[in-house]
């Protein structure tokens, strides 16, 4: 009977401290607006894997590599880029899917004794749906990713590459394209 206690009382000391020592895990951002346009209208803008730069307030060009590849260059320090696939583009279901397949390192620290890069976004893994349906008269547009943190190593993590800061970061990104969107259809 002591063993099996001893037993359990290990088993609970080490069940948390498991807990700690994983990597990433991954992340699911969604976001959604409502739109007074019509979704066929709506639609033709964000199928446009070229015009990203047309309604997205962060992206200060976008280059199109072939008809599946697009090269998105930020309006921000740098001009950091970020290059995507398209997946697919499905008119009849109104959704477009792409990942992000390379980035610019912005900076390299040293953290734990080896070299860390800081990508453009703290993200890897990442792929994304952005979906357009009518609603009330208008367009709801949903934009959802799933993705892991790009600091693939167990803690303790670098400033600013954490779980969170990885969602955060997309999220805010999805909310000032998905708010500059609304603005620019809705003109």
């Amino acid at each position: 009977m002591k063993k099996f206690l001893h037993f359990i009382a290990a088993a609970l000391i080490a069940v948390p401290m498991i807990a700690n020592a994983h990597g990433p895990t991954r992340q699911q951002v969604i976001e959604k607006i409502t739109i007074n346009a019509s979704p066929d209208k709506v639609w033709a803008v964000i199928k446009d894997f070229g015009g990203l730069h047309n309604w997205h307030p962060a992206v200060k060009s976008t280059e199109l590599k072939d008809d599946k590849t697009r090269v998105l260059t930020l309006a921000s320090e740098g001009n950091p880029t970020i290059t995507e696939a398209l997946i697919k583009a499905d008119d009849e279901k109104m959704m477009l899917n792409y990942k992000i397949t390379d980035m610019t390192v912005v900076k390299t620290i040293t953290f734990n004794s080896k070299d860390t890069p800081y990508y453009t976004l703290p993200v890897s893994t990442y792929k994304a749906w952005i979906t357009v349906k009518a609603v009330d008269g208008g367009s709801e547009v949903q934009w959802k990713a799933k993705f892991y943190r790009s600091f693939m190593d167990n803690p303790p993590v670098p400033e600013g590459q954490s779980d969170a800061d990885a969602a955060n970061t997309i999220k805010g990104i999805f909310t000032a394209g998905l708010e500059n969107l609304k603005v620019t259809m809705e003109k």
